[in-house]
């Protein structure tokens, strides 16, 4: 990935995306921690989806939260449990 955003445990889904409006880069990887909001609902995760395609951008979940490993890989998001795994 290009670019490697830390998100907040309350971060909301807006605020993601502002994030991922103002990067240059195409191609990013979101590392969101345990019990996120961002991973508390499939409605907030395929918005993200959503938004992200209409920006021509490809995005990556990091996190060590397995329900929300499972929940972002059912909407189409690649996703991996550590950064390392994802280099």
């Amino acid at each position: 990935m290009d670019e490697i955003l830390y998100l907040e445990p309350d971060e909301e889904i807006t605020s993601v995306i502002d994030k991922i409006k103002q990067s240059p880069n195409t191609r990013l990887c979101l590392v969101v921690p345990r019990e996120a909001t961002l991973l508390q609902s499939v409605v907030n995760l395929k918005l993200l989806v959503k938004e992200a395609s209409n920006l021509g951008k490809e995005i990556a979940l990091v996190t060590a939260d397995k329900i929300g490993r499972n929940l972002a890989a059912k909407v189409g998001l690649t996703v991996y449990d550590s950064i390392k795994t994802q280099q």
